[in-house]
């Protein structure tokens, strides 16, 4: 039996972060059901699910199975996985982790609905800098809500920032914890402040970077060269089109809120979300994107010049 009694995990939202979420509930072990606004977003999204499974079975035949899965482990879990339309097919759910996009409103409207459909068990956001508090205030049992920050890409990255709102009991902080652990996943424990611990670092770290750009000191190729001689696995442009420059921004104007200027988002940031340049989603961010796959700089990128 699972370390955290759980049994059976819902997902809402099936894009980026949502479809790697219900990929490692169901390699788990977990029933999962994955819910979103349309067929075509499912069937897309459960398609992701399928190849990035795939490549983790290619890895096990090329490694002569040292790393990645089975083919049969592969079908197991997919089998694991239920793609619905519908909100009211999570309510059986064990625990339900929203992965919605990063909009205070519509993650509110979330929680208000699964209360009035008579959800009741333990709801946690997947959010990168919303107030917890908040959020649980809008499910209007707060003792049973809190933050459960994946990090992108989910199958392969270990941590995940979990986060308490004012109002979370013990229990099921514990039980969150010990669903980390059901995930084989690592815990980080975060206070419900502006950016939580991983963005209040991180995002001041990227948008120096973006101002590196943008006064020509070095180029996007560069900067992400700096970080990789740090021991980084990816650059600091690179992983923010990955995470979605919205969501940068997003983040950003949250820290300057609470903290003041020095946390202000940089113009070339603000300029490419504005242009709907928001990284490897949209097919264009710092650097041009073929699927998640990065194929030469953003020439717009390489123009833009502030003195």
């Amino acid at each position: 039996m699972a370390e955290s009694g759980i049994s059976k995990v819902g997902v809402i939202g099936i894009g980026v972060m949502g479809n790697g979420i219900a990929q490692v509930a169901a390699q788990s072990g977990f029933n999962t059901v994955v819910t979103d606004i349309s067929e075509e977003v499912l069937e897309r999204g459960m398609g992701n699910i399928k190849k990035s499974l795939g490549r983790l079975v290619k890895a096990y035949e090329k490694s002569g199975g040292e790393k990645g899965i089975t083919e049969d482990a592969m079908n197991e879990a997919f089998g694991r996985i239920k793609a619905t339309t519908e909100l009211k097919d999570l309510l059986d759910c064990d625990i339900i982790i929203e992965a919605a996009p990063e909009k205070p409103d519509l993650k509110e409207s979330i929680n208000r609905k699964l209360a009035e459909l008579g959800y009741d068990n333990l709801l946690v956001s997947n959010t990168s800098g919303i107030s917890i508090t908040r959020l649980g205030a809008a499910y209007g049992k707060p003792e049973k809500f809190m933050g459960m920050h994946f990090m992108n890409p989910v199958p392969m990255q270990k941590g995940v920032e979990i986060i308490r709102g004012l109002a979370t009991s013990d229990e099921t902080y514990n039980t969150v914890v010990a669903l980390t652990h059901d995930m084989g996943k690592i815990e980080i424990p975060a206070e419900d402040k502006a950016g939580f611990a991983i963005n209040r670092m991180w995002v001041p770290f990227v948008n120096e970077a973006i101002r590196v750009v943008e006064e020509g000191i070095a180029s996007v190729e560069g900067v992400d060269k700096c970080t990789l001689c740090l021991g980084h696995r990816m650059g600091p442009l690179m992983t923010a089109d990955y995470v979605g420059l919205d969501t940068m921004l997003f983040i950003a104007n949250v820290l300057e809120e609470e903290f003041g200027s020095f946390y202000k988002a940089s113009p070339l940031l603000k300029r490419l979300v504005e242009a709907g340049h928001l990284g490897a989603k949209s097919g264009m961010g710092f650097y041009k994107w073929d699927g998640f796959k990065a194929a030469g700089i953003n020439p717009d990128v390489e123009r833009y010049r502030i003195g």
